[in-house]
């Protein structure tokens, strides 16, 4: 019982998502606590999928991750998933699940408000609705 009111509070604590991940981390943190069988029993956890999130697995993508950090910042954050995507010749959807993980975002510029300087003057009406023209250039003046 104690095991699982204690489960339940780290699980809570750490704000954790209820996938086999999260709850692998958090039979981890109580497993000096309480015995790993109970554990496993109370988050419903298999034994091989909580001995598999906790591998000691190199990263896969620590190159790319540092390539990518290193075109971030070489174009000063301006750059999003898409550009990074074309400069470096990835697939955009890795570019893309690479900064999310890094939590990298483009800057966006502010657009400015830009107002015309005539605008708001009423021109004079010079045609007077007479459009037709005897000669080249004869209303343009």
């Amino acid at each position: 019982m104690r095991a699982e009111v204690a489960y339940l509070k780290e699980l809570k604590a750490l704000s954790q998502k209820a996938d086999r991940k999260g709850q692998s981390q958090t039979v981890q943190t109580l497993r000096a606590q309480h015995p790993l069988k109970y554990l496993l029993h109370i988050a419903n956890l298999p034994k091989s999928s909580f001995y598999y999130h906790h591998q000691d697995r190199p990263d896969p993508d620590e190159a790319d991750k540092a390539l990518l950090v290193e075109t971030y910042k070489r174009h000063k954050g301006r750059y999003g998933q898409r550009r990074i995507a074309a400069a470096l010749d990835w697939n955009r959807k890795k570019a893309a699940r690479l900064m999310k993980q890094m939590g990298l975002k483009a800057k966006i510029r502010a657009k400015k408000a830009y107002r015309h300087p005539a605008m708001g003057e009423i021109s004079e009406h010079l045609l007077k609705r007479l459009f037709t023209a005897e000669k080249p250039n004869e209303k343009n003046g």
